[in-house]
């Protein structure tokens, strides 16, 4: 949206003495220099609100992870399910018999990377502790179970009404998470049954020139896309409740703490977008994603998505100096050498292919 040129153009805002909108434009530069939340926070809260101040806001927060867009997904499955899109772009006639891993990743990776491979018969080797197939807290809300090994959809397909209004409204990124609540409206028009059938049946890309383009190098970035803009219009679910007692509160935060996959993330993303429009919210948000941030820098083995975990706390309203420290630490962690920690080894994974 903005080229590239975000920091000139809060400069020539603050070099045109007749802008009306210094003091916002001020926080803007000082939260892209330092990173601190509270201004833009500060930028959201201006007293003189209005569409110059979302501008600014946006022009903020961009190029930022979920202020404008989603992480990348990083899981090794992820990663072959890109090189398999690649090899088949360029012709080669690639079929996938088997694929191993040596420890479980997310369910929505899994199930991303079966969209794009075929129907492979995938095996993994170990389930290290804390057991990626349990949730982090019981609720009363969840979009997978697992037969063994084999993570499965908990809750029936969304209809097709649902995946046109999902491709309408999330075939492309946000500008920010304020004009993305706002865009995700329609998708709370459609029953709560549906919106939780998207987050795990994940289906496919619009056919658009931008996904016919990423679905040759990074398919499963869609999949990734998409379930934060379906948590988006959970956020937008049976407005009326009060938020205490909220059926969208307690699918979020169920999801939230839930099997760990990018559903979780996904869900908190929601949380912290109800955190920016509503102050009252701010507190009992912050709490929500750091107690999650804990949760999976306390695991003794990878989580997939302990950065984006990390990034998420960073851009929370009410990020204390202790969580940022917290959120540093995950994204300034070294892979180890010789004086230090040795580096967590290397995941061993195989695949076979046909032909």
């Amino acid at each position: 949206m903005f080229a590239g040129e975000e920091d000139g153009m809060l400069r020539r805002m603050l070099d045109d003495p007749d802008f009306p909108h210094h003091t916002a434009a001020e926080h803007a530069v000082r939260f892209r220099a330092t990173g601190d939340v509270a201004e833009l926070v500060a930028v959201h809260d201006d007293p003189h609100p209005c569409g110059m101040t979302e501008i600014i806001f946006a022009v903020a927060g961009s190029q930022r992870s979920w202020l404008n867009w989603v992480p990348m997904p990083s899981e090794a499955i992820s990663n072959i399910a890109s090189e398999v899109a690649r090899r088949r772009a360029e012709g080669e006639d690639l079929k996938i018999t088997g694929l191993g891993l040596s420890a479980a990743e997310p369910a929505s990776a899994v199930t991303a990377f079966r969209r794009i491979a075929g129907p492979v018969e995938i095996g993994v080797e170990a389930f290290p502790q804390p057991d990626i197939r349990t949730p982090v807290r019981p609720g009363r809300y969840a979009v997978w179970r697992y037969e063994g090994s084999e993570p499965v959809p908990a809750v029936p397909a969304p209809s097709d009404e649902a995946v046109r209004v999902l491709h309408e409204v999330g075939a492309e990124p946000w500008p920010s998470l304020l004009s993305g609540y706002l865009k995700a409206e329609p998708l709370g028009g459609l029953p709560l049954a549906d919106l939780l059938g998207l987050l795990a049946h994940l289906p496919q890309a619009p056919d658009t020139p931008r996904w016919q383009h990423l679905g040759k190098s990074t398919p499963s970035y869609w999949f990734r896309l998409m379930q934060p803009w379906v948590c988006l219009g959970i956020l937008h679910h049976a407005k009326d409740e009060p938020w205490a007692t909220s059926t969208r509160r307690q699918v979020l935060v169920d999801l939230a703490f839930g099997i760990e996959d990018w559903v979780s993330d996904a869900a908190l993303f929601a949380l912290v977008t109800a955190a920016y429009r509503e102050p009252e919210l701010r507190e009992e948000v912050r709490d929500l994603v750091r107690a999650r941030l804990d949760a999976a820098m306390a695991a003794n083995r990878l989580v997939t998505i302990e950065e984006s975990l990390a990034h998420l706390m960073l851009a929370t309203p009410g990020c204390r100096a202790d969580d940022r420290a917290a959120a540093m630490a995950v994204l300034t962690r070294p892979d180890g050498d010789d004086e230090g920690e040795p580096a967590q080894p290397e995941k061993r994974r195989w695949w076979r292919r046909r032909g």
